[in-house]
């Protein structure tokens, strides 16, 4: 059980470095450097001048270098290549990590059933991520040099969901709890994990639209508390979804409405005074959600400062991380409490 729990430590850390790659490839532009995909062939780099002279030839045709990059010399051409290449690989890593020990535990008769009937939905859900990535990267390489925003959301939303799943099933090996009845605020950690999976939803949103390069003031929008532009487009929904400065604004208020159900959240885990993960869980999601708040407002007054930019994903998925914690403690107990 222990060469288990390692296994899917090392798990956890290689999709939230994936995460945190990705967030550097789509800040640093470097998304779109890979016009094709080729997941057995494409593991090599370009290694020789004229190697990297033909790739570079091909991310000449391409929207972005057309419309954006035009001039780009092939030494800067190398560094957004080298982020993409290296979050492609890392998917790789992760795909190989997931499937080779899993089978040698099944093999050696040491994997425990509820890890050997979860488990293949992660791989395939990991493969998934992959083919999605592929056909996020394909909406920048038409016509408009940006990747479509409800494709990045579902891309980043399926790496959470990943993480989300591996973090339980190493819950449910390393701790060897019973089951305990509900909290009484069970239905409102079902509703603040709700708003929190929208609003990084939203966040990605807040990305792909470049949402964050407008009005760079807090807490109004400019000299607005609500700017008239959150309805600029035909259609409600199609403001809620495509509009950036709406999406913005969502962002925002959203965010502030988390904070209000997670304070409420950690009272009721600092309640349940037998359960001591539980009440560690709520005082980390308290002052994840703190920090979160901070970066987000940091990120939107520095006009999407990189590094807060990456951190504040990162704070995301520890966001989720948070929530997976207090679901799990609040479902189960030690034994003996």
């Amino acid at each position: 059980m222990r060469a288990i729990q390692k296994w899917l430590f090392y798990m956890l850390c290689l999709v939230a470095s994936i995460v945190v790659i990705g967030g550097i490839t789509r800040l640093t532009g470097s998304g779109l450097s890979m016009v094709d995909w080729r997941p057995i062939m494409g593991i090599l780099p370009p290694i020789t001048s004229y190697q990297w002279f033909e790739v570079f030839s091909q991310y000449q045709q391409s929207p972005e270098y057309q419309q954006v990059n035009m001039g780009m010399s092939i030494n800067e051409f190398k560094f957004i290549f080298y982020w993409e290449y290296i979050h492609r690989i890392l998917g790789r890593i992760i795909g190989l990590a997931a499937i080779i020990p899993y089978i040698y535990f099944v093999i050696k008769k040491q994997c425990p059933s509820s890890l050997k009937k979860t488990w293949p939905f992660i791989i395939l859900l990991i493969g998934a991520q992959g083919l999605m990535g592929w056909y996020m990267v394909k909406s920048g390489l038409v016509n408009n040099p940006n990747v479509s925003h409800l494709r990045l959301a579902s891309h980043l939303g399926l790496a959470f969901t990943i993480f989300a799943l591996i973090l339980w099933q190493y819950l449910t090996i390393r701790f060897d709890f019973k089951k305990q009845s509900s909290p009484p605020f069970q239905p409102l950690l079902y509703g603040v994990s709700v708003a929190i999976v929208i609003q990084i939803m939203y966040g990605a949103f807040t990305a792909g639209l470049n949402a964050g390069y407008y009005f760079n003031t807090y807490p109004k929008m400019g000299p607005f508390w609500v700017p008239p532009s959150i309805f600029m487009f035909d259609g409600f929904i199609n403001n809620l979804l495509n509009n950036p400065i709406l999406v913005q604004w969502v962002h925002r208020w959203l965010a502030a409405l988390v904070i209000i159900g997670v304070i409420s959240i950690w009272q009721g885990c600092k309640k349940r005074t037998g359960n001591f993960p539980l009440q560690i869980s709520g005082l980390c999601l308290f002052g994840v959600t703190g920090l979160q708040f901070i970066l987000g407002i940091l990120t939107l007054l520095t006009t999407v400062w990189l590094p807060l930019a990456i951190a504040h994903q990162f704070g995301g998925l520890m966001l989720i991380t948070c929530m997976t914690l207090i679901h799990y403690f609040s479902r189960y107990t030690e034994l003996g409490d």
